[in-house]
């Protein structure tokens, strides 16, 4: 709230009103603007590997994916709120899959990005495109749902027991 305030008197003394925005900028003192800005350093992010698998079936032939997942988890202040945030960085990119009938392998590309409210235990899944290697464009890409338990100290933000699988995605038809 503080910022919000110092913010408008900044734009206040553009916008010609420089004795209200005077007034606004002398209430907030030195000591408040430090704590607003250090509320904003985020805690360093925590890392854990999570071993995935499972198969995605499908045309042209199901997909069998292994690999380690790498969460990335950190607590993210909410100075207007007083409410923290659990930020969750989800990379498979170190997943790969086989092909059933051909061998041909398929990649996994970019992270999944979300946050959650800060409790002990969250169950997530999400989406992810996958394509062959051997294909030049995305026009073949297909879909996976890979889903998570996380266990999480609610003090830290670090995960403290994780769990993941990989499955056909059920989308209604």
């Amino acid at each position: 709230m503080k910022m919000h305030r110092a913010l408008l008197a900044v734009v206040l003394s553009f916008a010609g009103a420089p004795t209200l925005a005077e007034e606004l900028e002398s209430t907030l003192s030195a000591e408040s603007t430090l704590s607003v800005e250090s509320s904003f350093a985020a805690p360093a992010s925590e890392n854990t590997t999570v071993p995935i698998k499972g198969t995605v079936s499908g045309s042209p032939e199901s997909v069998t994916f292994s690999g380690d997942a790498v969460v990335k988890s950190r607590l993210a202040a909410d100075p207007d709120f007083n409410r923290p945030r659990l930020v969750l960085t989800i990379d498979l990119t170190s997943v790969a899959g086989i092909g059933s009938t051909s061998g041909a392998k398929y990649v996994i590309s970019g992270p999944e990005l979300t946050q959650r409210d800060v409790a002990a235990s969250h169950s997530l899944e999400f989406a992810f495109p996958f394509k062959s290697t051997k294909s030049a464009t995305s026009a073949t890409a297909r879909t996976g749902v890979a889903s998570f338990v996380l266990d999480f100290d609610v003090n830290t933000g670090a995960v403290t027991g994780a769990s993941g699988s990989v499955v056909t995605p059920n989308f209604p038809q």
